[in-house]
């Protein structure tokens, strides 16, 4: 890839158009970017970067906000167009940074890309032209910036940092993330299986049970629910028979209870009775004392209440009558006063004809400014929806054209769904295979314990076979002792005390060597020992065969989904080989989901932000220009009445004019209008005062003359209807045998208490009958029995209720440690079964993850290949650089065995012939040992993207610390690079590079923003 011509505008430092052509600094060579420090050099690369990749060439300048430039006018566009090369394709792309300006004044930003291949075709999606770059270049944009634009001082760090920074350095540069994942991937499911142990392990703990002793405990617990089963069953037993007892007692109790109830009601409502008859005396008085309060308050009380009424009414009539009186006699004098007042004022007549005249002038002239007000706020409104109007239609223009660029939201999500599914299958497919690969190696480990176990039973049945033979030997030494030893005893004609036989015509010899019982017993116990020894191991060595003949069997039934007719001496190749192909898909498949994941989650965010963007601006528009243009057309109607010549462009200076002179008139008319208003309107208020007087003064006499009349006539009514009242009283008295008033407020009641006396009459009358016909109901039912014995009934249940509680309590005990002892069993049963299983798998997966991730992991071995291929390509650069002197070496000694090593780095001085930390190179030596390390990187990413070539390399500063002889075979180095077609830029400000290299790059700083001029 070599860069042809770079165009950017209002990109970083440059605030308007800059552009590069670097076809005029040749075909291959050097060349320097030069400039003062913060002028923008650093830029160029910048913009190279964000147009193939979309993102700037450091990770601190990524954001939209930070790539458009400071000193760029608000509507100047921020874009980057590349005419670029593969061999002999040219290319070209250009990208759009889009601000979006919402409502609250927050800025957003999106970009639009377009990319035009060597066959004129244009991609314009930013999925196809992320891939098509990927393609076309050959690198992604971390290779890339390793490989083209090399930053020094990133190298410098890489030079000096540790195993562990140069592992995370290398993972993202090499892809080896997958190696690690496969190392955490072990770690974790040993770490998950050694804690469902622990889980397992705590479930017997809990319960103060060795896991390896189990059995043993699920022995005891089966004899023990046995037991307790039967003892349950008999308790049970047992209680339905104290239950039946106890219900017969309950009914005998029932039926005895009722009697016993029946004699003690009888008893108590006899008392009862006795008691409600010793009350007859008061209810007789009660019920006379109801007979006269009730004439005292139905037929007397109604004629004493209104002889009552029509007396106070009679007083309140003699009061009115004197108080109207008065009254009229104060309305008359007022009335004179006012007749008096009203005929000395004068008419208004002559002085409200001239200020009507003056009303109506007014009056027109105010009417004709209002309308030239509501028409010169109508304009102002109009002018303003217009202003609207071309804003909106504006940032729809530019939300089309945006929405135009867009690729397909739907094709795009149906890619990535596919991939998905894609991506699923092989992650499965790692994940199957991968457990057969730790099978696999359980069955080679569970092979080589086998092989073991059987060397060891052949020893063990060697050594038991010799000391058998040796104890047999033995014994029959020792029998034939005994049998000599005993013939010595025999006596001829005595009968032998083995065989019985009086004749001993061949008697036995002594043995000749002395062997005791003990000897023999020792004999006896280290055969025995030695042949227990040996049926052990032959029994771990059946068990360990049938492990791994079912191990064999399952590995192979499940080898034969992927590779069908497999044998166990090829499967190591095969898993392998499937294995790999399968890692390499995962790896390839979840690069590619991420990064699609990623577009379309940037894709659908875009559309949704500029779709609904546009369908909010689309009506608003239509509506905004349809109301302006009925405005303009309603206030052209409406402005002919006052200038019917005028058009819509010179009306708001007309209006101006007309609505001045039309201010001014109504001014000086309102002026005089509030002057003779004011003196008419006080002349108008006296008059109507007074004359409102005199009319108020006349009512109010006329109407004080009749309220007098009235109230004489009232108070004879009042006297009559008093002296009416006050005879039907006193005759109701004396009709009712009251003597006077005074008795019949004694005997008078209120409703409520006659209401109470009838209420307890009539219960005292109820109360007799209803206890009369209890006595003889209960006499009826008690007659001929006898009052039953309730205590004795009460002790024989309480005994019963003992016996069932003992007998509970016991059968509950038993039940409790049944159902305890069963569920404790059922849980361990679980954990028991889960715990061997746990035991076989984390055995095999700890023994792969400590060999994975020992001192020396898995990725970092790995890496020590490509470091080693690194520093072979650094070290033909540095040792020219450095005149032979210095060479860089992986280190293999371990300086501390808790770190991680396998990627330290230290360099061998050639005059001393001795190792020594990288760290102690000075500035210019360590400037040399990094650009040399940078460049063996980039020639090892080369090699390992597929040989790709590059036309172009760029490297960022650092030559500043280099003495003149170091910068010249610096430069030299480089130079030798140059051939082939081949350009390098250097970024530097030094001036020895400034006075070396005629091709130049030069950047200069205004306070407008910085200015590039090519030096050829």
């Amino acid at each position: 890839m070599k860069p042809l011509k770079l165009t950017i505008s209002a990109f970083g430092s440059y605030a308007d158009t800059q552009t590069i052509d670097f076809t005029k600094l040749g075909a291959n060579g050097l060349y320097l970017i030069t400039g003062e420090t913060g002028s923008g050099k650093t830029t160029i690369f910048d913009a190279i970067s964000y147009a193939l990749f979309g993102q700037a060439s450091g990770t601190s300048r990524n954001r939209y906000r930070m790539l458009r430039s400071d000193y760029a006018e608000g509507r100047v566009k921020t874009f980057v167009n590349l005419d670029f090369a593969v061999g002999d394709s040219p290319y070209n792309i250009t990208r759009t940074i889009i601000p979006h300006i919402a409502r609250t004044g927050e800025v957003s930003y999106t970009d639009s890309t377009a990319l035009t291949l060597s066959d004129k075709t244009t991609l314009g999606r930013d999925s196809e032209v992320k891939s098509k770059i990927a393609e076309i270049v050959g690198l992604d944009r971390e290779q890339f910036a390793q490989i083209v634009m090399i930053a020094q001082n990133d190298f410098l760090r890489f030079l000096q940092s540790g195993t562990d920074d140069r592992v995370k350095i290398l993972r993202r540069i090499f892809g080896t993330g997958a190696l690690k994942y496969f190392q955490e991937s072990l770690k974790s499911r040993a770490k998950d299986l050694n804690g469902e142990l622990d889980i397992c392990r705590r479930d017997f703990e809990r319960r103060e049970i060795d896991p390896y002793k189990r059995e043993e405990q699920f022995t005891e617990w089966e004899a023990q629910i046995k037991i307790d089963k039967a003892a349950l069953s008999e308790a049970d037993k047992n209680l339905g028979v104290y239950e039946k007892q106890k219900t017969d007692i309950a009914a005998q109790t029932a039926v005895a209870e009722e009697l016993s109830k029946k004699f003690s009601d009888l008893d108590t409502t006899l008392a009862s009775l006795a008691g409600h008859s010793a009350k007859a005396d008061e209810m007789k008085l009660l019920g006379e004392r109801r007979a006269r309060g009730e004439i005292a308050l139905r037929r007397v009380k109604p004629l004493a209440d209104k002889a009552s009424e029509t007396g106070r009414r009679y007083v309140m009539a003699q009061s009115e009558l004197v108080t109207a009186k008065t009254n009229a006699e104060t309305a008359f004098a007022e009335t004179e006063a006012a007749k008096k007042a009203f005929a000395e004022l004068l008419s208004p007549a002559e002085k409200q004809a001239a200020f009507d005249k003056l009303k109506q002038e007014w009056e027109q002239e105010t009417a004709r400014l209002k309308r030239l007000t509501s028409l010169q706020t109508n304009r102002d409104d109009i002018t303003e929806k217009l202003k609207e109007l071309d804003t909106l239609q504006t940032e729809l223009s530019e939300i089309l054209k945006s929405i135009a660029g867009l690729p397909s939201l739907a094709d795009t999500q149906t890619s990535f769904e596919k991939l998905k599914q894609e991506h699923e299958k092989a992650e499965n497919l790692l994940t199957k295979l991968t457990a057969l690969q730790a099978d696999y190696a359980a069955i080679v480990k569970a092979q080589a314990d086998l092989g073991k176990l059987q060397a060891e039973f052949e020893t063990l049945n060697t050594d038991y076979a010799a000391l058998n033979a040796g104890y047999e030997a033995m014994n029959e030494r020792f029998l034939r002792g005994q049998a000599g030893l005993l013939a010595r005893t025999l006596q001829s004609g005595e009968p032998c005390p083995v065989c019985g036989s009086a004749e001993h015509p061949a008697p036995a010899c002594p043995a000749g060597d002395d062997i005791s019982e003990g000897k023999l017993k020792k004999g006896k116990d280290a055969a025995d020992k030695a042949r227990g020894k040996r049926d052990a191991k032959t029994s771990e060595c059946s068990d360990l065969i049938g492990r791994v003949e079912t191990l064999s069997k399952r590995f192979l039934a499940d080898l034969s989904e992927f590779v069908p007719d497999a044998a166990l001496e090829t499967a190591e190749a095969l898993l392998s080989g499937a294995l790999a192909a399968a890692q390499s898909a995962v790896k390839t498949l979840t690069a590619k989901k991420a990064a699609d994941e990623e577009a379309l989650s940037e894709l659908t965010a875009h559309w949704d932000s500029v779709t609904k963007k546009r369908d909010e601006l689309t009506p608003k528009c239509t509506e905004l220009k349809s109301s302006a243009d009925t405005l303009i057309k309603r206030f052209m109607a409406d402005f002919a009445e006052f200038a019917p010549d005028a058009a819509w462009d010179n009306a708001g200076k007309r209006l101006a004019e007309t609505f001045a002179a039309a201010k001014a008139k109504t001014k000086e008319l309102t002026s005089r209008k509030e002057a003779d208003e004011r003196t008419l309107a006080e002349l108008i208020k006296s008059r109507e005062t007074a004359a409102k007087r005199n009319a108020d003064a006349d009512a109010a006499h006329k109407a004080a003359l009749a309220l007098v009349t009235e109230r004489e006539r009232r108070e004879r009514e009042q006297i009559k209807l008093r002296d009416e009242a006050q005879s039907a009283y006193s005759e109701a008295l004396q009709s009712h045998n009251f003597a006077d008033k005074a008795e019949y407020i004694a005997a008078l009641v209120t409703e409520d208490e006659l209401t109470k006396i009838i209420k307890q009459l009539a219960g005292y009358e109820k109360e007799g009958e209803r206890l009369d016909a209890e006595i003889k109901r209960l006499r009826a039912e008690t007659s001929d029995k006898a009052k039953p014995d309730l205590e004795k009934l009460a002790d024989e249940a309480e005994s019963l209720d003992a016996a069932i509680s003992e007998l509970r309590v016991k059968r509950d005990e038993v039940k409790s440690r049944l159902e305890q002892t069963e569920l404790v069993r059922k849980e361990l049963l679980h954990s028991a079964e889960r715990f061997a299983k746990l035991e076989k798998q984390y055995a095999a997966v700890k023994q792969l993850s400590d060999t994975a991730n020992g001192r020396l992991d898995f990725e970092t071995y790995a890496q020590t290949a490509y470091f080693e291929r690194v520093l072979s390509a650094a070290n033909s650069r540095l040792k020219f650089m450095s005149q032979n002197r210095y060479a860089l070496l992986r280190k293999t000694e371990i300086d501390d065995a808790r770190r991680r090593s396998g990627l330290e780095l230290e360099v061998l001085d050639a005059y001393t012939g001795k190792p020594r930390s990288a760290n102690s190179l000075s500035g210019g030596e360590s400037f040399m040992a990094s650009l040399s390390l940078a460049l063996g990187l980039s020639d090892v990413v080369q090699q390992s993207a597929g040989g790709i070539r590059i036309d172009a390399m760029f490297i960022d500063e650092g030559f500043g610390s280099l003495d003149a002889e170091v910068l010249e075979l610096a430069v030299r180095t480089l130079s030798d690079m140059t051939g082939g077609g081949r350009v390098i830029g250097i970024i530097s400000h030094v001036a020895e590079l400034r006075e070396r290299i005629d091709k130049q790059i030069q950047v200069e700083k205004t306070t407008a923003g910085s200015r590039i001029r090519i030096v050829a």
